[in-house]
């Protein structure tokens, strides 16, 4: 393990003039713990992931510079402040956010969007601007409400705006597709997210949440009046292949094509301390498809998750590496429009290929994934690999998916079908705020 250690000299550390030394000494002090906790998150990100750190990197100073600009130019009056993470890094991130704007689109026409980063701090200038010039903001999607992804979030979640400042938001807002997004054992909110969710849900226009599991999860944080306004609106993601119909599968079978996409991100929750046992007997029943002729192909939608690479190989399997980490929209639904049948642990490693008309099976480490399950009636295409031994029920559930490939995509575009109507009405909802 390398130690590093951070030293500087001089700088704002050293200003003293008229008492203000030890005010000045403070400040430096920030600035160089800033400097120095930037200076590691780099490091990190460069060790850990060498060939993705540019394109990650590039993706990260544009989110920056286009809240700057958005800070010091002037917008487009009418515009829709549109709250997300909109930088490359994780292929579910890049596949909903877009496919967000695209959703409204398809409904409501075209949209002139300013795409501002949910986790960074909103300051009260920024609610100035919105409300001088925005028509309307829109919150989501994705799993927004989770009490520790933002350091010192000023909400308790990760839209990190002050309640001051969003009881100062004069223009429509609206939460489409977010998720109640906690993990097995996670601690409990910050005391403040309570009486900030509160609020949210009371300014609101229209409050979407991905699934009825996030409803009955936010509901226990809210008043009866106001967990009443509170709507089902899936994800965009699960509709995919109506939003960008050139990337639906044709139905017909692509060539027996498995791929995998494990999550490595909170591990120690997601796996109960049993990672290499759990990833053996993902890569045991792997193993037994490619036996019967089957192609493997692990799917990295986080940089971090090639940690389960050497796993999987020590556990005898055989499997192409795609990265779609720092892939675009269009390279992410290329490669799932190819895949026949795809097994994960990541809700739009699910969400996304089932969106084109692929065959899923869940790994099911984190409640999402049984909530997405529970939403189209199919909870057997599931299993939970915190239970010893499942390696047989993975089996068991991956053959009653395959064995007739034509009936199981009946039934995903049947559920697109109930999902896209669903989608519709709430946007109708919508639409006089996006006018």
């Amino acid at each position: 393990m390398h130690q590093f250690r951070w030293t500087s000299a001089g700088g704002l550390g050293h200003v003293s003039a008229g008492g203000a030394g030890s005010i000045g000494h403070v400040t430096g002090q920030v600035f160089q713990q800033a400097q120095r906790t930037l200076f590691l998150k780099t490091l990190k990100s460069l060790l850990s992931d060498p060939a993705g750190f540019a394109p990650r990197a590039g993706s990260a100073l544009l989110e920056r510079a286009r809240l700057a600009a958005y800070r010091r130019l002037s917008p487009q009056r009418g515009a829709v402040v549109h709250y997300g993470v909109h930088r490359n890094g994780n292929a579910g991130d890049t596949a909903l956010f877009a496919a967000t704007r695209l959703l409204f689109e398809s409904h409501l026409g075209k949209q002139d969007w300013i795409k501002l980063p949910v986790r960074s701090a909103v300051r009260p200038a920024d609610v100035d601007r919105i409300n001088r010039h925005a028509k309307a903001v829109l919150v989501g999607g994705g799993g927004l409400i989770i009490p520790d992804s933002v350091s010192a979030s000023q909400s308790g979640w990760q839209w990190n705006i002050a309640l001051a400042d969003l009881k100062r938001l004069e223009v429509p807002l609206v939460l489409s597709a977010v998720g109640y997004n906690t993990f097995h054992g996670q601690s409990a909110f910050a005391q403040k997210f309570a009486e900030h969710v509160t609020e949210t849900v009371s300014r609101a226009a229209f409050v979407g949440l991905r699934n009825t599991g996030s409803i009955r999860s936010l509901a226990a944080h809210l008043p009866d009046d106001l967990a009443a306004k509170l709507r089902f609106q899936p994800c965009p993601t699960t509709v995919l292949g109506k939003l960008l119909p050139q990337y639906a599968q044709s139905g017909e079978t692509a060539g027996r094509h498995l791929s995998i996409n494990l999550a490595y991100d909170r591990a120690e929750r997601r796996f109960n301390g049993k990672v290499e046992e759990c990833v053996a007997e993902i890569a045991d029943a792997a193993r037994h498809l490619a036996s019967q002729g089957w192609r493997v192909t692990v799917a990295l939608h986080d940089p971090r998750d090639r940690f389960f690479l050497p796993l999987l190989r020590n556990a005898g399997l055989s499997f192409d590496v795609v990265d779609i980490a720092h892939a675009r929209l269009p390279a992410i639904l290329a490669f799932y429009q190819g895949v026949d049948l795809t097994i994960g642990m990541r809700g739009h490693g699910q969400m996304a290929p089932f969106g084109l008309g692929g065959m899923i099976f869940t790994l099911s480490s984190h409640p999402k994934m049984n909530y997405f399950l529970e939403d189209i009636g199919q909870t057997q295409w599931g299993v939970d690999i915190r239970t010893p031994g499942f390696r047989d029920a993975l089996i068991a559930g991956m053959e009653a998916v395959i064995v007739d490939p034509a009936a199981t995509r009946q039934v995903i575009h049947a559920e697109q079908d109930r999902l896209w109507t669903l989608m519709a009405e709430n946007l109708r909802l919508c639409a006089p705020h996006f006018a």
